[in-house]
């Protein structure tokens, strides 16, 4: 459909806001972390469409993507998410009869960065490690990062688990976590023996606990609490050890890169890491493979 014939939509800004936080609502089963990215992203919209005549035409979100970009200031990458979430919020907007078409369709991303990642597997396997378990926030840190780094689960899985979702099976253990988008649908994620030992070792620090407790706590003044381990408290733990210095620090979003090389460096092929790892895009795949080479060293 030409620019010129595409449909005009003004909405007031009242009933904008309005909107963005019904979407809100509607994206409850998404992750803590896409829905803190999606509200981000729609604040955006807001502020833009605060100061321009916004009609939800291409052309505006042409003119949205720009405004990102040189005012805002932002990466390619934040403003390729930003723009997938101004199309979920227009399928939003069709389904409830405002948009008869999605404007932000036509309207495209950078092709993605990726940063190099500066340290090595072996030294990041080499880290964890050596984590002092003699504490109960040692057990809970090499515990945590240690499930990431072997089974490639996600941080949000982690924190949002409860100990109920762990299961035990033989000397391995399952953990069942919810997966993401609107239908929520739960998968199972394997730990490996020693992981599994790691875990359960921290979970008798905590002794005695319940199936609902959170499976990761945060931990104050020495001991466990009831309370559950934040992201915030989880770049902590990163920061405590995996800190190298310089720009030699692992991100908490990386981790999972260092999971999937470790994988592949024993063998397992692109297929099956795909499989283990539960990727649903081939994005985060391209990733991992963009760092393989610096970052491998021998296997770990």
């Amino acid at each position: 459909m030409a620019l010129d014939k595409f449909p005009v939509t003004k909405i007031p800004q009242n009933q904008l806001a309005s909107l963005v936080q019904q979407f809100d609502v509607r994206m409850q089963h998404a992750s803590k972390t896409t829905r803190h990215v999606y509200r981000k992203a729609l604040d955006q919209l807001l502020a833009f469409t605060k100061s321009s005549t916004f009609k939800f035409m291409p052309k505006d979100f042409g003119e949205f993507r720009l405004w990102l970009f040189n005012d805002r200031k932002l990466s390619k990458n934040t403003v390729n998410v930003y723009l997938t979430a101004s199309r979920r919020f227009c399928e939003f907007l069709i389904e409830l009869g405002i948009l008869k078409k999605n404007p932000a369709w036509s309207v495209h991303g950078s092709a993605q960065e990726f940063k190099s990642l500066k340290v090595k597997l072996t030294e990041v396997a080499a880290a964890i490690s050596s984590i002092d378990t003699t504490t109960v926030l040692g057990k809970r840190d090499f515990a945590f990062l240690s499930t990431i780094l072997e089974s490639g689960a996600k941080i949000s899985e982690l924190i949002n688990a409860d100990i109920g979702d762990l299961k035990r099976y033989g000397r391995q253990a399952k953990l069942r976590v919810k997966g993401e988008g609107a239908r929520g649908e739960f998968e199972l994620v394997s730990i490996s023996p020693s992981v599994s030992s790691a875990i359960f070792n921290y979970l008798e620090s905590r002794s005695p606990v319940t199936t609902g407790e959170p499976l990761f706590s945060a931990v104050r003044a020495g001991r466990a609490s009831n309370v559950r381990l934040s992201f915030r408290g989880a770049r902590a733990a990163m920061h405590r050890h995996l800190n190298f210095g310089g720009e030699r620090k692992v991100r908490l979003d990386s981790l999972r890169t260092y999971c999937a090389i470790r994988l592949m460096s024993r063998g397992k092929s692109s297929d099956e890491v795909r499989s283990i790892m539960r990727f649903k895009s081939d994005m985060p795949f391209r990733k991992i493979m963009h760092n393989t080479k610096s970052i491998a060293g021998t296997k770990a």
